[in-house]
């Protein structure tokens, strides 16, 4: 029962994942983590390489196959466990 939880919640954050980066793919964003570091440091972001543009939309599209397979996966393995499938 935990590991269709824990794979349901994988598959959520996937899909969510996927999701906003397919939705700001043509804005320039940079994580929290590195705004932390630019605000302490005072330096000025880079600018996005083209394997960066490529990364984010490599990761939004397996965001996509990935979490509704997970999502999948935790239902099966939920339903099994309840004796339903």
């Amino acid at each position: 029962m935990i590991a269709g939880l824990v794979s349901l919640v994988i598959g959520a954050v996937a899909l969510s994942v996927g999701w906003n980066h397919w939705r700001y793919r043509k804005q320039e964003t940079i994580s929290m983590l590195e705004v932390a570091i630019l605000r302490s440091t005072g330096e000025e972001s880079m600018p996005l390489t083209k394997l960066d543009w490529f990364l984010k939309n490599l990761q939004a599209i397996l965001g996509f196959i990935l979490g509704p397979f997970f999502i999948l996966a935790g239902m099966a393995i939920i339903l099994d466990e309840l004796e339903l499938l």
